[in-house]
């Protein structure tokens, strides 16, 4: 599991490089989605972004930006798939790349006593900041901080497609969502969380009245077919 934690944490550190330089200088966007089945497999998709403004601003191509980030995502995986997308926020034109799976073998869900459990530690994503001096501190000595990123257009953001209705420790859970603010979660300066801890029921279980009310009504159709058909006959 320790392997597991520190390959994810290293992908994460790499793929957050490309971005942390545009962090203070413009707009960026980070939005990982963990879809989570019943059985415990975790398929990723992450799409990082950053505004055409902020990319003409710091001299680097369009071209480079995208090709860049797709070598990370793919990287010793043939399983990834790395495409370039293009999207607008706020009257802001966006580019960056959207892949699918790149962390899928990093990250496993637990499955015990009909619960599927995820557990990330929070410093996979913090490491990525505070070992390039990326802190509350630093922010304010630029005067920024998280109202002011956010202001900009940065965003951070890490999401659960559970099975069933879920349950989290940190974050907004709406039905079987879960939505955490990472640039919150790393930015607060009171208490942090040392693990990001997702669960639900494995998926709902049959039941069999449900089964019952099908063949109920499948037969009462079947008898008004056959009812119908027997009165056009005699006609």
């Amino acid at each position: 599991m320790k392997v597991e934690v520190m390959r994810m944490k290293k992908r994460f550190k790499s793929l957050s490089l490309i971005l942390l330089a545009f962090l203070l200088s413009g707009c960026m966007k980070m939005n990982m989605t963990l879809d989570v089945s019943g059985n415990g497999k975790v398929k990723t998709s992450v799409r990082m972004l950053a505004s055409e403004d902020t990319l003409k601003t710091s001299g680097m191509k369009e071209s480079e930006f995208t090709e860049s980030l797709k070598k990370q995502f793919t990287k010793n995986n043939k399983d990834v798939s790395a495409h370039v997308i293009k999207e607008t926020h706020d009257g802001k034109k966006y580019i960056g790349v959207e892949a699918s799976n790149a962390m899928s073998s990093s990250i496993k869900a637990v499955v015990k006593n009909g619960r599927v459990q995820v557990t990330i530690p929070m410093k996979t994503f913090t490491s990525a900041l505070t070992d390039n001096n990326i802190t509350s501190g630093t922010l304010n000595n630029f005067n920024m901080n998280e109202e002011s990123l956010k202001k900009n257009g940065v965003e951070m953001k890490l999401v659960f497609n559970m099975p069933d209705k879920a349950k989290s420790n940190i974050g907004e859970v709406k039905g079987n969502k879960v939505t955490v603010d990472l640039l919150h979660e790393i930015l607060k300066t009171d208490a942090k969380a040392e693990n990001i801890v997702v669960s639900s029921k494995t998926g709902k279980t049959f039941d069999a009245k449900i089964l019952f009310l099908i063949i109920g009504g499948l037969a009462l159709i079947i008898a008004i077919i056959l009812y119908a058909l027997k009165k056009s006959k005699k006609k």
